[in-house]
Protein backbone atom coordinates (compact mmCIF):
# COMPACT_ATOMS: atom_id res chain seq x y z
CA UNK A 1 0.00 0.00 0.00
CA UNK A 2 1.77 3.69 -1.40
CA UNK A 3 2.61 6.40 1.51
CA UNK A 4 2.29 9.45 1.75
CA UNK A 5 4.61 11.61 3.79
CA UNK A 6 3.74 15.70 4.51
CA UNK A 7 5.12 18.12 6.41
CA UNK A 8 2.90 20.41 7.55
CA UNK A 9 3.24 24.21 8.36
CA UNK A 10 0.77 24.42 11.16
CA UNK A 11 -2.23 22.35 11.33
CA UNK A 12 -6.00 22.94 10.04
CA UNK A 13 -9.00 21.15 11.61
CA UNK A 14 -9.10 18.34 8.83
CA UNK A 15 -5.24 17.49 10.21
CA UNK A 16 -6.19 17.93 14.11
CA UNK A 17 -9.47 15.77 14.05
CA UNK A 18 -7.85 12.80 11.89
CA UNK A 19 -4.56 13.45 14.57
CA UNK A 20 -7.19 13.27 17.30
CA UNK A 21 -8.52 9.95 16.09
CA UNK A 22 -5.26 8.57 15.16
CA UNK A 23 -4.88 9.27 19.02
CA UNK A 24 -7.74 7.59 20.76
CA UNK A 25 -6.83 4.35 18.10
CA UNK A 26 -3.43 4.35 20.10
CA UNK A 27 -4.28 5.23 23.36
CA UNK A 28 -7.12 2.36 23.69
CA UNK A 29 -4.71 -0.21 21.85
CA UNK A 30 -1.92 0.56 24.66
CA UNK A 31 -3.94 1.97 27.59
CA UNK A 32 -2.27 5.03 27.45
CA UNK A 33 -2.17 8.62 27.82
CA UNK A 34 -0.59 9.88 25.66
CA UNK A 35 1.20 13.02 25.70
CA UNK A 36 0.71 15.27 22.39
CA UNK A 37 0.29 18.79 23.64
CA UNK A 38 -3.08 19.86 22.45
CA UNK A 39 -2.88 23.73 22.95
CA UNK A 40 0.18 23.84 21.32
CA UNK A 41 -0.83 21.99 18.39
CA UNK A 42 -4.17 24.01 17.96
CA UNK A 43 -1.75 27.14 17.87
CA UNK A 44 1.63 26.07 15.65
CA UNK A 45 2.84 29.22 14.05
CA UNK A 46 2.59 29.17 10.07
CA UNK A 47 6.65 29.31 9.24
CA UNK A 48 7.41 26.37 10.67
CA UNK A 49 7.52 22.74 9.65
CA UNK A 50 6.12 20.92 13.06
CA UNK A 51 4.26 18.35 12.56
CA UNK A 52 4.68 14.84 9.94
CA UNK A 53 2.04 13.44 8.93
CA UNK A 54 1.72 9.68 7.04
CA UNK A 55 -0.99 8.88 5.35
CA UNK A 56 -2.06 5.47 3.43
CA UNK A 57 -5.22 5.81 1.24
CA UNK A 58 -5.77 8.88 2.79
CA UNK A 59 -6.16 7.53 6.16
CA UNK A 60 -3.37 8.90 8.82
CA UNK A 61 -1.43 5.81 9.96
CA UNK A 62 1.52 8.10 11.82
CA UNK A 63 2.44 10.67 12.75
CA UNK A 64 5.18 12.85 14.06
CA UNK A 65 5.28 16.47 16.19
CA UNK A 66 8.22 18.43 17.14
CA UNK A 67 8.69 21.15 20.50
CA UNK A 68 10.95 23.47 20.31
CA UNK A 69 11.84 24.98 23.85
CA UNK A 70 15.04 25.31 23.39
CA UNK A 71 18.11 25.47 20.67
CA UNK A 72 20.06 22.41 22.60
CA UNK A 73 17.16 19.81 21.54
CA UNK A 74 13.72 19.49 20.25
CA UNK A 75 11.09 17.26 21.82
CA UNK A 76 9.77 14.47 19.86
CA UNK A 77 5.87 12.72 20.19
CA UNK A 78 4.94 9.98 17.71
CA UNK A 79 2.63 7.72 16.90
CA UNK A 80 1.77 4.93 14.77
CA UNK A 81 -1.17 2.92 14.27
CA UNK A 82 -1.65 -0.09 15.26
CA UNK A 83 -2.79 -2.16 12.24
CA UNK A 84 0.47 -0.30 10.30
CA UNK A 85 3.38 -0.93 12.51
CA UNK A 86 6.24 -2.87 11.53
CA UNK A 87 6.82 -1.17 8.12
CA UNK A 88 8.93 1.54 9.08
CA UNK A 89 6.80 4.61 9.36
CA UNK A 90 7.74 5.88 12.34
CA UNK A 91 11.54 5.34 10.80
CA UNK A 92 10.55 7.58 7.70
CA UNK A 93 8.92 10.05 9.91
CA UNK A 94 11.92 10.86 12.03
CA UNK A 95 14.23 11.12 9.20
CA UNK A 96 12.06 13.98 7.74
CA UNK A 97 12.43 15.74 11.66
CA UNK A 98 15.51 15.33 11.65
CA UNK A 99 16.37 16.86 8.46
CA UNK A 100 13.92 19.78 9.74
CA UNK A 101 15.78 20.14 13.00
CA UNK A 102 19.27 20.11 10.85
CA UNK A 103 18.42 23.00 8.80
CA UNK A 104 17.57 25.05 12.33
CA UNK A 105 20.54 23.71 13.64
CA UNK A 106 19.61 22.10 16.56
CA UNK A 107 21.73 18.61 17.58
CA UNK A 108 19.01 16.21 19.67
CA UNK A 109 16.12 14.76 19.53
CA UNK A 110 14.20 14.14 22.94
CA UNK A 111 11.98 11.68 22.50
CA UNK A 112 8.88 11.27 24.89
CA UNK A 113 7.69 7.41 25.19
CA UNK A 114 4.96 6.62 27.79
CA UNK A 115 6.70 4.52 29.96
CA UNK A 116 3.54 1.50 29.67
CA UNK A 117 4.09 1.97 25.84
CA UNK A 118 5.66 -1.73 24.45
CA UNK A 119 5.48 -0.47 20.91
CA UNK A 120 7.02 2.92 21.55
CA UNK A 121 10.02 1.31 23.80
CA UNK A 122 11.03 -1.41 21.05
CA UNK A 123 10.89 1.66 18.22
CA UNK A 124 13.35 4.16 20.35
CA UNK A 125 15.47 0.88 20.89
CA UNK A 126 15.64 0.29 16.94
CA UNK A 127 16.86 3.93 16.83
CA UNK A 128 19.79 3.27 19.33
CA UNK A 129 17.71 6.31 21.20
CA UNK A 130 19.71 6.27 25.02
CA UNK A 131 17.74 6.43 27.60
CA UNK A 132 18.06 9.90 29.91
CA UNK A 133 15.27 10.67 32.40
CA UNK A 134 11.69 10.10 33.76
CA UNK A 135 8.82 12.03 34.43
CA UNK A 136 5.63 11.52 36.50
CA UNK A 137 2.03 12.97 35.37
CA UNK A 138 0.51 13.23 38.60
CA UNK A 139 -3.17 14.84 39.33
CA UNK A 140 -4.68 16.67 42.09
CA UNK A 141 -6.77 13.61 44.13
CA UNK A 142 -7.32 14.63 47.57
CA UNK A 143 -7.61 18.14 48.70
CA UNK A 144 -4.44 18.94 51.36
CA UNK A 145 -5.42 21.53 53.98
CA UNK A 146 -4.92 24.95 53.36
CA UNK A 147 -1.46 26.67 54.61
CA UNK A 148 -2.28 30.03 56.31
CA UNK A 149 0.61 31.95 55.73
CA UNK A 150 1.64 35.39 56.18
CA UNK A 151 -0.27 38.34 54.03
CA UNK A 152 3.51 39.56 52.45
CA UNK A 153 3.38 36.44 50.25
CA UNK A 154 1.30 37.09 47.33
CA UNK A 155 0.44 35.83 43.81
CA UNK A 156 -0.07 38.34 41.88
CA UNK A 157 -1.68 37.97 37.78
CA UNK A 158 1.53 38.47 35.96
CA UNK A 159 1.38 41.86 33.55
CA UNK A 160 3.73 42.74 30.33
CA UNK A 161 6.28 44.65 32.20
CA UNK A 162 6.66 42.03 34.54
CA UNK A 163 8.46 39.57 31.51
CA UNK A 164 12.07 40.47 32.22
CA UNK A 165 11.73 38.77 36.03
CA UNK A 166 10.12 36.42 34.40
CA UNK A 167 12.59 35.67 31.52
CA UNK A 168 15.05 36.10 34.48
CA UNK A 169 13.41 33.15 36.52
CA UNK A 170 12.83 30.68 33.38
CA UNK A 171 17.13 31.13 33.09
CA UNK A 172 17.78 30.69 36.19
CA UNK A 173 15.37 28.12 37.35
CA UNK A 174 15.30 25.91 33.86
CA UNK A 175 17.72 26.69 32.62
CA UNK A 176 15.47 28.26 29.18
CA UNK A 177 17.44 30.84 26.75
CA UNK A 178 16.23 34.24 27.76
CA UNK A 179 15.39 34.46 23.63
CA UNK A 180 12.59 31.47 24.01
CA UNK A 181 11.35 32.63 27.51
CA UNK A 182 10.36 36.18 25.88
CA UNK A 183 8.43 34.53 23.34
CA UNK A 184 6.77 32.08 25.18
CA UNK A 185 5.67 34.51 28.04
CA UNK A 186 4.12 37.03 25.22
CA UNK A 187 2.59 34.64 23.78
CA UNK A 188 1.08 33.07 26.99
CA UNK A 189 -0.23 36.81 27.98
CA UNK A 190 -2.38 37.37 24.89
CA UNK A 191 -3.70 33.21 25.46
CA UNK A 192 -6.84 33.03 27.56
CA UNK A 193 -6.41 29.27 28.09
CA UNK A 194 -3.04 30.48 29.97
CA UNK A 195 -2.22 32.40 32.84
CA UNK A 196 0.88 33.58 34.93
CA UNK A 197 1.45 35.18 38.47
CA UNK A 198 4.45 36.20 39.73
CA UNK A 199 5.33 35.41 43.33
CA UNK A 200 5.99 38.32 45.48
CA UNK A 201 7.58 38.28 49.15
CA UNK A 202 6.91 41.78 50.54
CA UNK A 203 9.32 43.73 47.48
CA UNK A 204 10.99 41.00 46.56
CA UNK A 205 9.64 38.89 43.22
CA UNK A 206 10.94 35.58 44.53
CA UNK A 207 9.28 32.99 41.83
CA UNK A 208 6.37 32.23 39.27
CA UNK A 209 3.68 29.82 38.42
CA UNK A 210 1.70 29.14 34.93
CA UNK A 211 -1.71 27.07 34.46
CA UNK A 212 -2.90 26.55 30.67
CA UNK A 213 -6.82 25.07 30.26
CA UNK A 214 -7.31 21.87 27.78
CA UNK A 215 -10.72 20.63 27.04
CA UNK A 216 -10.36 18.03 29.72
CA UNK A 217 -7.28 19.34 32.06
CA UNK A 218 -6.03 22.11 33.67
CA UNK A 219 -2.49 22.29 33.59
CA UNK A 220 0.57 23.56 36.22
CA UNK A 221 3.61 24.67 34.84
CA UNK A 222 6.26 26.89 35.22
CA UNK A 223 6.59 26.54 38.74
CA UNK A 224 9.74 27.50 40.36
CA UNK A 225 10.90 29.73 43.60
CA UNK A 226 14.64 31.25 43.42
CA UNK A 227 16.72 29.14 44.82
CA UNK A 228 18.00 31.99 47.58
CA UNK A 229 14.25 31.57 49.21
CA UNK A 230 13.65 27.59 48.96
CA UNK A 231 12.91 25.91 52.01
CA UNK A 232 11.01 27.99 53.98
CA UNK A 233 7.66 26.28 53.17
CA UNK A 234 7.24 28.86 50.60
CA UNK A 235 6.83 26.72 47.80
CA UNK A 236 3.67 24.36 49.26
CA UNK A 237 2.06 28.06 50.30
CA UNK A 238 2.23 29.22 46.17
CA UNK A 239 0.70 25.88 45.22
CA UNK A 240 -1.89 25.55 48.13
CA UNK A 241 -3.20 28.70 47.62
CA UNK A 242 -3.19 28.36 43.80
CA UNK A 243 -5.17 25.08 44.24
CA UNK A 244 -7.42 26.75 46.40
CA UNK A 245 -8.35 29.18 43.76
CA UNK A 246 -8.77 26.51 40.78
CA UNK A 247 -10.97 24.77 42.99
CA UNK A 248 -13.14 27.86 43.60
CA UNK A 249 -13.17 28.38 39.60
CA UNK A 250 -14.91 24.05 39.42
CA UNK A 251 -11.11 23.07 37.76
CA UNK A 252 -11.73 19.68 38.12
CA UNK A 253 -8.95 17.91 36.80
CA UNK A 254 -5.84 19.56 37.85
CA UNK A 255 -2.19 17.97 36.42
CA UNK A 256 1.34 18.86 36.19
CA UNK A 257 4.55 16.86 35.43
CA UNK A 258 7.57 16.20 37.84
CA UNK A 259 10.83 14.70 37.37
CA UNK A 260 10.97 11.11 39.00
CA UNK A 261 14.39 12.09 40.33
CA UNK A 262 13.37 15.50 41.45
CA UNK A 263 12.68 13.84 45.53
CA UNK A 264 12.02 17.22 47.03
CA UNK A 265 9.37 18.42 43.92
CA UNK A 266 7.73 15.01 44.22
CA UNK A 267 7.32 15.40 48.32
CA UNK A 268 5.52 18.09 47.98
CA UNK A 269 3.44 17.70 45.15
CA UNK A 270 2.34 14.30 46.94
CA UNK A 271 1.77 16.52 50.40
CA UNK A 272 -0.53 18.82 48.41
CA UNK A 273 -2.75 16.23 46.73
CA UNK A 274 -1.62 15.36 43.64
CA UNK A 275 -0.86 11.69 42.85
CA UNK A 276 0.74 9.65 39.87
CA UNK A 277 -1.75 8.32 36.95
CA UNK A 278 1.53 7.69 34.45
CA UNK A 279 4.74 7.86 34.09
CA UNK A 280 6.99 9.53 30.31
CA UNK A 281 10.34 8.00 29.60
CA UNK A 282 12.63 10.44 27.91
CA UNK A 283 15.09 9.14 25.05
CA UNK A 284 17.88 11.34 23.72
CA UNK A 285 19.01 10.85 19.91
CA UNK A 286 21.63 13.18 18.00
CA UNK A 287 20.06 14.64 14.81
CA UNK A 288 22.13 12.74 11.56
Amino acid sequence: MPLTLEQSYGLNPIQLAQIQQLESVCNQFEALTMKLNWITLRDRPRDQGNDFLAYADEQLVGYLALYGFNQREAEISGMTHPAYRRRGIFKQLVALASTELKARTIPDMLFICEQQSTAGKTSLQALAARYEFSEYKMRWQEPAAFVAAAPVLQLQPAEPEDIPELVSLDELCFGVSAEAAQSWLAQDMLDPQRRVWLVTLGPAKIGKINIWRSETETYISGFCIRPEYRGQGHGKTVLTRLLEQLAAENHAQVVLEVACANEHALSLYQQCGFRTVTAYDYYRLPVS
